[in-house]
């Protein structure tokens, strides 16, 4: 059989909590799934657990949904400067206070985003944030940090860290759960380095006797606090960052060849000492600390105005792991942790052959949210001028479903009877109705707008239209 480690057939974006499976829907049913389709999913759904279960999850998740919201809210508010709703956020009129007004709008999802990207992936022309020209930042520090692999530098970023973990965990359950012997379940045949690259350094730095410590640590890198929202200073800004908290809790742990774990059976007594001693010593906030700022925040909120049922999910989440700290470091270790993962934290979305699959018995309210969700995140995206091509020419609107290329998820196109895009002047391509319950039937793109109080023929689309030169 071909290593699994061939599989490349998952991808998982946290924002939307949201999974695709790049191959036949049949093969992940649990007749006909064969070992490389159970591990890219299990894979997945480790990425699903660093979402739900970690400080950076939650934040990555919320600030895209924050950002979202506040863009097209201020963009609202400006209808009356700009007469009517207008798009994008460029296309304002030739008022240059609205203008400037707007592009305030535009540069702050903008340098949030980027802020997000630099820590994620590695900057191919630079590592050094006065380069990225941030308004909100302005010390100077390292992106990311420089590693020796291979005797060759690398910057090490927060996806090595993703990925690493959930590769790792994932070899641990081939030989776990699927008896793969360990010379199969470490090929690294055709694999990228993305997955192994943080694991070697480590091993590199703390010797192959600690590889057992390397998903706690990985799990401890993505336990970041938003306090502070910004970074004011280059400690500030690595305590932020999973890739700098990796490397420097990595150096931490070498530095200390007496600190340990614990014996096999008995390490979870101890291990939030262990995580103590370690976070102390980087002057990181404590893993309880981190823990309990997500789920105080999600209980706030939950109190005024309410939260959604994927906001639930990630508060019992959190309650999980403020009563087992350890939860989704190493689940393969026990069958009871991997049982309980899988019943209670399934991932709501999973896209396969161009639709959404049936994952568990959610409630309809998380699907309606999901969906929302998508087409909400499609016209901000529009909003901010992030259009395909061909509707960027015909100054045409896309649902969520034809933005992010979900070509079966709306009946209607599979019907024919729509193409996921429309000209708002002629209005929505399916009436939007509500049924004697209040059920809406029709475009569900379109009951985006119905609740925003928009009426979609009122909108003006135009993607030629730029910004003036503010700076």
């Amino acid at each position: 059989m071909d290593s699994f480690l061939h599989a490349t057939l998952g991808t998982f974006f946290t924002p939307r909590l949201e999974m695709r499976l790049y191959d036949r829907a049949v093969k992940f049913t649990a007749d006909a799934a064969t070992n490389e389709n159970i591990l890219t999913y299990f894979h997945e759904h480790v990425h699903l657990f660093q979402a739900l279960f970690t400080g950076y999850g939650h934040i990555q998740w919320s600030s895209h949904r924050q950002a979202t919201g506040y863009t097209e809210r201020k963009w609202r508010e400006l209808w009356p400067a700009m007469n009517g709703p207008r798009l994008p956020l460029s296309n304002c009129n030739s008022n240059l206070k609205v203008n400037f007004e707007s592009w305030k709008i535009y540069q702050i999802f903008i340098e949030q985003n980027q802020i997000a990207q630099a820590r994620y992936f590695v900057n191919t022309t630079t590592n050094l944030i006065s380069s990225l020209n941030l308004l909100t930042i302005k010390f100077e520090c390292e992106i990311n940090p420089i590693i020796e692999t291979n005797s060759e530098e690398r910057i090490l970023c927060t996806k090595d860290i993703l990925e690493g973990h959930a590769h790792y965990l994932e070899r641990s359950f081939a030989m776990a759960i699927l008896s793969f012997p360990q010379a199969e379940a470490e090929s690294r045949r055709g694999l990228n380095e993305i997955y192994t690259v943080a694991f070697d350094w480590f091993i590199k730095e703390c010797g192959a006797e600690r590889r057992h410590i390397f998903p706690v640590i990985c799990d401890l890198a993505l336990q970041t606090s938003w306090d502070p929202v910004v970074p004011r200073n280059e400690h500030e800004w690595q305590s932020a960052n999973p890739s700098w908290r990796f490397y420097l809790l990595t150096k931490a742990l070498a530095s200390r060849p007496d600190l340990s774990l614990g014996k096999h059976d008995t390490w979870q007594d101890q291990y939030l000492d262990f995580c103590n001693s370690l976070t102390d010593q980087c002057s990181f906030q404590r893993l309880e600390v981190v823990i309990s700022e997500r789920l105080n925040a999600l209980k706030l909120l939950e109190s005024n105005p309410g939260i959604s049922p994927l906001q639930r999910n990630m508060k019992t989440a959190m309650e999980y792991r403020l009563k087992m700290p350890w939860l989704t470091v190493n689940p393969t270790e026990s069958d009871r942790e991997l049982d309980l993962l899988f019943k209670k934290f399934r991932i709501p979305a999973v896209l396969m052959e161009g639709r959404f699959q049936s994952q568990a018995p959610f409630k309809e309210e998380i699907s309606v949210e999901l969906i929302g969700e998508l087409h909400f995140q499609a016209f901000v995206d529009q909003l901010l001028g992030n259009a395909s091509p061909l509707v960027k020419e015909s100054n045409e609107l896309e649902c969520g479903f034809a933005r992010y290329d979900i070509p079966n998820g709306c009946p209607f196109q599979v019907s024919g009877d729509c193409m996921g895009r429309f000209n708002p002047k002629n209005g929505l391509p399916v009436p939007l109705n509500l049924d004697e319950n209040g059920v809406v039937q029709g475009c569900t793109f379109g009951a985006i707008f119905f609740s925003s109080g928009v009426k979609v023929e009122e909108l003006d689309v135009d993607y030629s239209k730029k910004f003036p030169k503010f700076f």
